[in-house]
């Protein structure tokens, strides 16, 4: 039976892991595969039964000491933030290595339901550090293992340390290998979020304010239009890739009908608008000044019939002169937007994505859509295509370069046949999937000839789908967009104030946190061990408030991402070291240097906050006189 402290603890955390639990415990022993005896020690170990054979979990002689003999073998476990252990048993090694290392977070991966059950009876969750607890998750899908870790992956800040019940290796091989292969892809995944955050880090906040005036004079598209429009309705992502180029007839076949709503994504608008079919609405957020390329050709034709979706912190260019309606959503990436709008806790947010059509998925699935097609959504190259008819750029070649095919990969496309796509491609289809397994209850069809298999997807030609699928017509809703923007500018104003008064203190921090440094630099240099200590107090007393400052978070640490991160890795290096004298030369260099670069950033930043400040003062003096 699961202790009451842990059956409480699961049912809090994970409602669904205990319904599982709860079920799993009413089997009858004799339908288990795992068994309880005593040790020659008189402590309990456990033994399961594999392929008529039977195998023990820990030592049938002592396994306190076993585990504490495995625990004195391992290395460097003090370099890591977070422990992953895979096989909980019932849990001798969990105790054996989190008394060593008392500070160490730590989750927990039984791929045994039994055996999770026993381990839940027997080990009392309480007496570990339990606040340091990330997870606890079993599973043996392969899917379902892949986005437990993800989800894991997103929880945790540090390094990981995989500890392995060595009877698992044999066991759970195919398991423990999904594990090792996603831990693997998060640190690329940690790789690219570093370059994309060293080469947008400015660039999201820059947008983010400049694009503000549009966000407070347009209707949020997920809080102030009509939702019923879209509840229980099909949608469509259309995406430029190149199979696109056979679907441009049923498409208009489904625009004049009223069959769906249409969503352009990314370049698509272009192939769309050259075939006469002008979709329900064009999706964009890419944050580079290139994004606004890809509505040239509507800008330059003057075309008012296509609303755009932007998101907030969307390259700024792309929304000057736009000729249409436009409506945004909030990305996470905006972190300006939060400071300055009533109740952000209450207005839902689109998460960054690799690609336009994963940020597309989600704001279809936050309107209510029961079903989504996808449309030239090939992640992958067809006859050596990037994109479909009607779509040239200067920059970018529609065919591959010979350098460009050297570093393919080859992936299943929706017939079963081999592939070839990139490195990015990749990751967007794997975070496509991602959503879709989130989102078990909307029903997905990639209707993409050729394409990359997309995992969760139905394959279905578009013109079956429009046979089989669409008896309604008139489903669309011809002007769903029409909506005002319910924004409290007064409250907008009240926080122009409060962030102001927030950008002195911040500047009072930074002068008395540097003031800190060099006492620390003094003392220092004349070898005061005894001072050092109080003023590496005072210092964090400094930074708290640093942090915690509004200003700091809305328009600072966004810009400086790459630095606050390394901040936080050297910081951590030096935090144990008991060289009072060492560490405080460490910290005077590293805290000095990110101290200058906010500085810096007050200076970057200071003549765009004016023009924000005065725009929006503009802005409510015309709606008040209105």
């Amino acid at each position: 039976m699961i202790l009451i402290d842990n059956r409480n603890y699961v049912r809090i955390h994970n409602r669904t892991l205990m319904e599982k639990l709860i079920e799993r415990e009413s089997v009858p022993e004799s339908e288990k595969n795992i068994a309880i005896e005593l040790s020659k020690k008189g402590t309990p170990t456990l033994k399961m039964n594999v392929e008529n054979k039977v195998q023990y979990v820990h030592s049938k002689y002592d396994p306190e000491t076993e585990a504490e003999r495995l625990i004195k073998q391992l290395q460097d476990v003090d370099q890591y933030e977070h422990v992953l252990f895979i096989g909980a048993g019932l849990g001798y090694h969990i105790k054996a290595l989190l008394k060593e290392y008392p500070d160490m977070k730590f989750s927990i991966y039984e791929p045994d339901l039994d055996v999770l059950c026993e381990f839940l009876s027997q080990q009392d969750l309480t007496e570990l550090p339990i606040k340091q607890l990330e997870k606890i998750f079993t599973t043996t899908d392969n899917q379902q293992l892949r986005l437990e870790v993800s989800t894991l992956n997103q929880l945790i800040k540090g390094k990981t340390y995989l500890f392995i019940l060595p009877i698992y290796k044999n066991l759970y091989n195919t398991q423990i290998e999904i594990v090792m292969e996603s831990f693997v892809e998060v640190l690329k995944d940690k790789a690219n979020n570093l370059a994309t955050n060293a080469a947008f880090q400015k660039r999201w906040t820059i947008n983010s304010i400049k694009n503000f005036p549009k966000v407070l004079e347009t209707p949020n598209i997920l809080h102030d239009i009509d939702k019923e429009a879209f509840k229980d309705k099909p949608a469509i992502i259309v995406a430029a890739g190149p199979s696109l180029n056979e679907e441009f007839e049923n498409l208009k076949y489904i625009k004049e009908n009223g069959l769906a709503y249409i969503f352009s994504v990314g370049s698509a608008i272009n192939a769309l608008i050259e075939h006469g079919i002008y979709p329900d609405a064009a999706c964009t957020y890419d944050p580079t000044e290139k994004n606004q390329l890809v509505f040239e050709k509507l800008k330059e034709r003057n075309i008012t019939d296509i609303p755009l979706v932007f998101g907030s912190s969307v390259g700024f260019e792309t929304l000057e002169n736009y000729p249409g309606k436009m409506l945004h959503m909030l990305t996470s990436q905006d972190t300006i937007a939060p400071y300055y709008i009533n109740n952000p806790e209450n207005i839902n947010v689109v998460l960054d994505a690799p690609s336009i059509a994963v940020v597309t998925f989600q704001l279809l699935k936050m309107l209510g859509c029961s079903q989504i097609i996808l449309v030239g959504q090939n992640l992958a190259f067809q006859n050596n295509s990037r994109y479909a008819e009607g779509i040239n750029y200067d920059s970018v070649k529609n065919e591959l370069s010979d350098q460009e095919k050297k570093g393919l990969l080859i992936v299943k496309d929706v017939y079963g046949n081999d592939i070839q796509t990139n490195d990015g491609f990749n990751r967007m289809r794997q975070q496509l999937e991602t959503y879709i397994n989130i989102f078990k209850d909307l029903e997905v069809i990639n209707t993409t000839k050729g394409g990359a298999h997309i995992e969760g997807t139905i394959f279905m030609p578009l013109s079956e789908v429009i046979a089989e699928k669409w008896n309604d017509t008139n489903n669309v809703k011809s002007n769903w967009f029409v909506a005002e923007n319910s924004y409290d500018l007064t409250y907008t104003l009240k926080q122009i104030n409060n962030i102001q008064s927030a950008k002195y203190n911040f500047e009072q921090t930074i002068n008395s946190a540097t003031k800190v440094l060099r006492e620390i630099n003094a003392a220092v240099s004349m070898n005061k061990v005894k001072e050092l200590e109080k003023k590496f107090t005072h210092l964090d007393k400094e930074f708290k408030k640093l942090r915690s400052n509004l200003f700091f978070k809305a328009f600072i640490e966004p810009m400086i991402r790459v630095h606050n991160q390394r901040l936080a890795e050297e910081s951590q290096a030096v935090r144990f070291d008991t060289d009072l004298i060492k560490k405080g030369r460490a910290i005077a260099h590293v805290f000095t240097g990110f101290l200058m670069d906010c500085q810096e950033h007050i200076g970057f930043v200071q003549p765009l906050i004016q023009d924000f400040n005065v725009g929006i003062t503009i802005l409510h003096k015309i709606k008040v006189d209105a």
